[in-house]
């Protein structure tokens, strides 16, 4: 297995291009291809040292190294190695001869925005076909060397054969051939039962590196003469600079203060949020400096802003009628609440919350004036729209910049956010020599595009099964979409997608309506997005009505749904392929309820809680079986299910899950952010707390087998169902219900 150090280097580049999101090839596909090919492949007496190179994602050398461009970013979730066992896997290569380079940001890759748990869902196609060319290609290599038909040769692990023959040879000796070769068009793919690498266990490519210390991420790119910069930013979003009461004359290690001027108090879209800047000449002199200014700030609309207050205003939205989702309206739920019966209503609420991954931002950047030109390192999400960005605030050609990743030390989608390198390319500008910007932890919790809090209203009137006979929905929630208009307010259709238009539960009267409001910070798309609370209050809601049903939860659940079909829902549409299948959705949970042996008596005080969701086109049914212990909730163990449908690597899809039980009952238990005067209150670990070792619990994962079908979503869809499981099984242990978070026992 192949756990060489990873490079940074990019691909010979080629021709941009734009690429189709699941296709690769076809027409204006064998374009990109040919554009990408070496000149000298065009050469039919090309040499044995010419490498290979039949497509933007993979390169063959005459030493027989498979080189393969990962154009999305490194977060631990394994999509390095993930698309290289795609491509691998059809070219049938020796896994121990792979190496994975990193593709900077450009067009020509397509989409690189490595967010919403797409990259295998998008490139699978694409990337299988680009390894199958190539394997296409050495055979028709060694076809024509030994002068035998190719449907007689065989390529298998690296080796190309064929057996009347006796003829042999390495994928490394036909590179120079095979480069001479068109590309085809459409090249035969491996049956399922023939796949080596897709759908098996590997190693990451990047884990012996990590493990070791010689991981590249962010903080360890070191340029000549480069400085770091600390940036103090003003509490409050929109706040700049007015004076500075204490600006040193000089300081050990001290390069220059810089203003940075502010982003626009609404809509700031990804500028940076502005400051002051200490530039110095390591990282401990430009802390020292910043943690001793004393900073007179401009006012701002949001000054005054209070979560609190907030928090108020959605409770209140809920009083009233909000936006109907067009669409969603079935019956008459009004005639049925005051036809009688039995009648639930219930308000769940949910926090801000903050990223806080282990690695805070931080970006290097060298921009030369002279040349204008740029070069950026730094742990990005989306190396393409930063490259853009860029691009527009220097004025500089696209051209001229260039945006490489280096490996993310989680990110959760708060790196697809670019605003920390461009303060970094701004720095270098002003000084005229690389420059990096390191966020400190207490900068990455109090100035981050933080998951939206929320309030849902949930009416109904059930029968004596427990089932709605009228179910009522109202959400109301700040919408990312602030953060890009300045007078947007209202949720998105793709956000109330997110678990709340296309819940699959059977009523015969429904009515969904959504309310927005603005909110004094940034909003931006956490981990699952508002699946967190969609989920939530959805799942809970539905454990409330069996209880008052006296009906077990899961047989509940599953006389809610349909017995088999395709849900149609409102508004935002699925892609063809991946609409929610009610068969698979009964799947999980009847997995799960076996996974966790559901019906096993519990110690006295132990209960069992039970979730499930459908996010990101994959489903998730999970089991937690928890008590309280000294006052605090307690999770003994974990149970999920999960079918993403074609998946590449068996142990990063339970590695995802049992990450998104960690990082879920962090968010149930422990996270919270609150704002006061517009600056938010809490700062690092200490007051915003991750889930500890001792309070993780163990946890069993099955993944459904279901490699005939589209691939979907991996590292998102296991977070939304383990805050409701876990309120569900303390209610089943305590008797108490738990409708806000984090949970207070």
């Amino acid at each position: 297995m192949n756990q060489q150090a990873i490079t940074a280097t990019p691909p010979a580049a080629g021709a941009l291009a734009n690429l189709s999101r699941r296709h690769f090839l076809g027409a204006s596909g064998a374009l990109v291809l040919g554009a990408c090919l070496p000149v000298a492949s065009a050469n039919p007496k090309a040499k044995a040292s010419v490498p290979f190179q039949p497509n933007l994602f993979l390169s063959l050398g005459p030493d027989g190294t498979v080189r393969v461009t990962a154009h999305r970013s490194e977060m631990g979730q394994g999509v390095r190695t993930a698309l290289a066992q795609i491509i691998a896997d059809e070219l049938e290569a020796d896994w121990s001869r792979v190496a994975v380079d990193q593709a900077p940001g450009d067009a020509k890759y397509g989409d690189q925005n490595t967010d919403g748990s797409q990259s295998i869902l998008r490139n699978y196609d694409r990337l299988r076909e680009a390894g199958a060319s190539a394997r296409l290609m050495l055979r028709q290599a060694a076809a024509a060397r030994w002068q035998v038909p190719v449907e007689e040769v065989r390529a298998v692990n690296h080796q190309v054969t064929h057996a009347a023959s006796g003829n042999s040879a390495d994928y490394g000796e036909l590179a120079g051939d095979a480069a001479a070769l068109p590309i085809p068009a459409q090249p035969a793919l491996k049956a399922i039962g023939e796949h080596r690498y897709i759908g098996k266990a590997v190693v990451h490519v990047d884990a012996a590196d990590i493990v070791r210390g010689k991981g590249v991420f962010g903080a360890d790119v070191h340029l000549p003469n480069m400085a770091t910069a600390v940036v103090v930013r003003c509490p409050w979003l929109g706040g700049g600079v007015k004076r500075i009461l204490n600006e040193p004359k000089e300081a050990p290690g001290l390069v220059a203060i810089e203003t940075l001027e502010p982003a626009p108090s609404a809509g700031p879209v990804f500028a940076p949020l502005g400051g002051v800047a200490v530039v110095a000449e390591d990282t401990f002199s430009a802390m020292r400096v910043a943690r001793d200014l004393q900073i007179e700030w401009t006012d701002s609309p949001n000054r005054g802003f209070a979560s609190d207050e907030l928090r108020s205003a959605l409770r209140s939205a809920l009083e009233k009628p909000g936006a109907k989702v067009p669409g969603a309206e079935k019956g008459d739920v009004e005639a049925a609440f005051q036809g009688g019966g039995k009648q639930l209503s219930a308000i769940y609420e949910t926090p801000f919350l903050a990223h806080a991954p282990l690695e805070a931002p931080v970006a290097v950047a060298d921009v030369s004036v002279a040349e204008k030109r740029c070069a950026v390192r730094a742990p990005l999400q989306d190396p393409q729209a930063a490259r853009g960005l860029i691009a527009q605030s220097l004025g500089y050609p696209l051209e001229s910049v260039s945006v490489t990743p280096t490996l993310l030390g989680g990110a959760f989608g708060r790196k697809s956010k670019p605003d920390f390198a461009l303060e970094a390319v701004e720095l270098s500008r002003r000084l005229g020599r690389p420059v990096r910007v390191q966020w400190l932890r207490e900068d990455d919790i109090r100035h981050d595009y933080f998951h939206a809090a929320s309030a849902q209203f949930h009416r109904a009137v059930i029968d004596e099964r427990g089932l709605p006979q009228a179910w009522l929905q109202r959400t109301a929630f700040p919408s990312i979409t602030t953060v890009f208009a300045a007078q947007a307010s209202a949720p998105a259709g793709w956000e109330l997608e997110m678990g709340f238009s296309n819940l699959p539960y059977e009523t015969p009267n429904r009515r969904m309506e959504s309310a927005g409001i603005r909110a004094g910070v940034r909003i931006g798309w956490l981990r699952s997005v508002c699946n967190i609370f969609h989920a939530f209050s959805a799942n809970v809601f539905a454990d409330e009505m069996a209880a008052a049903a006296g009906r077990d939860a899961i047989e509940h659940r599953l006389a809610m749904l349909p017995k088999a079909g395709k849900l149609a829902v409102p508004g935002m549409q699925p892609p063809p392929g991946h609409e929610l299948d009610v068969e698979r959705f009964r799947h999980v949970i009847e997995r799960v309820r076996a996974l966790s042996e559901w019906a096993r008596p519990r110690p006295e005080g132990t209960g069992l809680g039970f979730a499930v969701h459908h996010s990101f086109r994959s489903y998730v049914a999970t089991v937690l079986e928890a008590s309280v212990v000294d006052g605090r909730p307690r999770v003994s163990n974990a149970y999920m299910v999960l079918d993403c449908g074609t998946f590449v690597n068996a142990d990063t899809c339970r590695a995802q899950m049992e990450g998104a039980v960690v990082f879920g009952l962090s968010l149930a238990l422990h996270g919270d952010i609150a704002m006061r005067d517009g600056a938010v209150l809490q700062s690092n670990f200490h007051d915003y707390p991750m889930l500890r070792m001792a309070e993780a619990p163990a946890t069993k994962v099955e993944l459904v087998p279901a490699q005939d079908r589209l691939p979907a979503g991996v590292g998102e869809p296991g977070v939304p169902p383990v805050a409701p499981a876990l309120v569900n099984a303390l209610f089943a242990a305590t008797g108490k219900r738990h409708r806000s978070l984090p949970i207070r026992v």
